[in-house]
């Protein structure tokens, strides 16, 4: 890739992230993922392209050392520092304000707000701190979603937490855009990815949705959406990508 040697997915063993991990490596990208389920990870490594061209790291993205461990580990892998920095790692809650799980609000806060804060902060702070020579790009991805742009009345306290990254992810893209530093959102609508079914969605709703606005997109087609954006030139930012199945409505 014209832009990148070695980047960092968190969030990478399943779903967009493990699509994003995949897609990169193909493209000759170097890539080290994050993730819980050591299965997972290793399933994952073991389907690139080429041996070692994916490595996992064991980790929750709750803990504040994630990124560092992940810096580190690729650098210790591949010999060079990451350039780009993915956040996938995230977590859904079907319901509403009053017919969710509320004890699992501050679990819900926790991963797609607190933790994505700290490791924005953290790949931030390590890309800023490799310099730049004033032409070279480097780059933040996250994946937010369409629920945190648009009201949802199904689905509002998850939708909460992405409308709050939503403008922690512009107010970083303004504070690092004079640095060469692109920090870019990507807001994708229905994705049949594995997500609902982890977060406890009601499938039988959701598969007569997709009969109804479907076909949903794929992890691959988010993950081509954010490959796009790493390849760009170093003067252009495709900073904010909304994508939806075609018949989606809202």
């Amino acid at each position: 890739m014209l832009n990148h040697r070695t980047v960092v997915v968190s969030g990478g063993t399943s779903g967009i992230g493990r699509a994003v991990a995949l897609d990169l490596a193909q493209a000759g990208v170097h890539v080290a993922i994050s993730g819980r389920d050591k299965s997972r990870l290793e399933e994952v490594c073991s389907a690139a392209p080429h041996p070692g061209d994916i490595i996992g790291l064991a980790a929750d993205a709750r803990e504040p050392t994630h990124v560092e461990q992940l810096w580190q580990a690729s650098e210790r892998a591949f010999g060079s520092l990451p350039s780009a920095f993915v956040l996938c790692a995230g977590r859904g809650l079907p319901g509403s304000l009053l017919t969710s799980d509320h004890q699992q609000w501050d679990e819900l806060l926790t991963v797609n707000l607190l933790a994505a804060m700290q490791q924005l902060r953290a790949a931030a702070t390590a890309l800023r701190n490799q310099g730049g020579d004033g032409e070279t790009v480097r780059d933040i991805v996250v994946i937010g979603s369409t629920v945190g742009r648009v009201l949802s009345a199904g689905n509002p306290v998850y939708g909460a937490t992405k409308f709050a990254l939503h403008s922690l992810v512009e107010s970083l893209r303004q504070e690092l855009a004079s640095q060469l530093i692109r920090v870019t959102l990507v807001e994708p609508g229905f994705v049949r990815s594995g997500f609902q079914e982890s977060a406890g969605y009601d499938m039988q709703a959701f598969n007569q949705l997709e009969r109804d606005q479907g076909p949903f997109l794929s992890a691959s087609d988010v993950a081509r959406c954010i490959r796009f954006v790493l390849e760009q030139p170093p003067h252009v930012h495709v900073d904010d990508i909304r994508l939806r199945p075609t018949r989606q409505k809202v």
